[in-house]
């Protein structure tokens, strides 16, 4: 159980926790894509997968950052 003294300070923590879920989800998916990228031969499912990890990637390093602040 986490105590907080402050409104604000809660949702700090709920939003905290709320990006750590959210990164976990998005390193999943990573693998899912990685998985099938790996099993496929086909140069367009190829092609939609990288940019699918792309954009996957990209949410990652939104996420991190936000987390910085």
């Amino acid at each position: 159980m986490i105590v907080v003294k402050e409104e604000n300070e809660a949702a700090r923590v709920i939003g905290s926790i709320a990006l750590e879920s959210l990164e976990a989800t998005l390193l999943a998916k990573v693998q899912e894509i990685q998985t099938k990228m790996q099993h496929t031969e086909n140069a367009e499912e190829l092609q939609k997968l990288g940019a699918t990890l792309s954009g996957l990637l990209e949410n990652i390093e939104k996420t991190r950052k936000i987390k910085r602040t």
